[in-house]
């Protein structure tokens, strides 16, 4: 049995409220695997929401509702590390609820960073005629005001790699997913809000699970401009070259 990095994500759009009135959102999660939760960050119009979190199976994740900003961070590189990660069944929902107390409408982009489990071995556990450090990035890119880009990465065919962390730079607000091109393969379940996922040098996002990327495969970022102004936005992946 082996952790593979995944994400999950859930747009709630809020109504301008006094913290009493909850709206409950489902995260259908993947039949696929299983999933751990490590870790949960937001980005919000305003932090200060009421919220909830349980499962359709009768698990509930907190004695009671408890401010947003308690429970998650609102910077990948800075989040809320869950004491212990709380698993999850495949197929099953993590049912959200949230109330708004600031008074005015509220979007809220929550993101759970984790893993999916998977069965048999690891395909970074074996031995590797060599392991060095390594990053990748995307060209510096400039996305127009309210339109989608599409970023490329190419893995060399010499190696493959395995990410560990994730830094980026961007001017406005935007968001982000990571696709693995060829095999179709996300990294997440929904585009995530760009500060949810992406770190900085500083404090990069530290990923509880690898992300194991084969040699020679084109990785996509798409990037959704919603600031309304040209964007110039990077991102880079730090991890390890693994030899065959």
């Amino acid at each position: 049995m082996w952790r593979e990095f995944f994400t999950y994500g859930l747009n709630q759009s809020l109504t301008a409220g006094n913290g009493t009135v909850f709206q409950a959102n489902n995260i259908r999660l993947d039949s696929d695997a299983d999933f751990e939760a490590h870790k949960l960050t937001y980005h919000a119009t305003s932090g200060n929401v009421r919220t909830r979190l349980r499962t359709d199976q009768g698990l509930y994740l907190m004695k009671q509702e408890v401010n947003l900003r308690n429970i998650a961070g609102n910077f990948a590189g800075t989040p809320f590390i869950f004491p212990r990660p709380h698993a999850f069944v495949a197929g099953s929902n993590l049912i959200v609820e949230s109330a708004d107390r600031s008074g005015g409408a509220n979007t809220l982009r929550w993101t759970f960073m984790g893993a999916k489990i998977r069965q048999g071995t690891a395909p970074w556990d074996r031995r590797y005629r060599a392991v060095r450090p390594f990053t990748y990035s995307v060209d510096e890119t400039q996305v127009a005001a309210n339109q989608t880009a599409s970023l490329r990465i190419e893995i060399d065919t010499d190696s493959h790699f395995l990410v560990q962390k994730i830094t980026g730079t961007k001017e406005g607000n935007c968001l982000v997913e990571f696709k693995e091109g060829g095999r179709d393969l996300d990294w997440q379940n929904t585009p995530l809000h760009f500060e949810t996922i992406v770190g900085n040098g500083q404090f990069p996002n530290v990923l509880f699970a690898n992300r194991f990327v084969r040699r020679g495969l084109v990785l996509v970022i798409q990037i959704q401009d919603l600031s309304g102004l040209s964007n110039l936005v990077e991102i880079a992946l730090h991890g390890v070259k693994m030899y065959e």
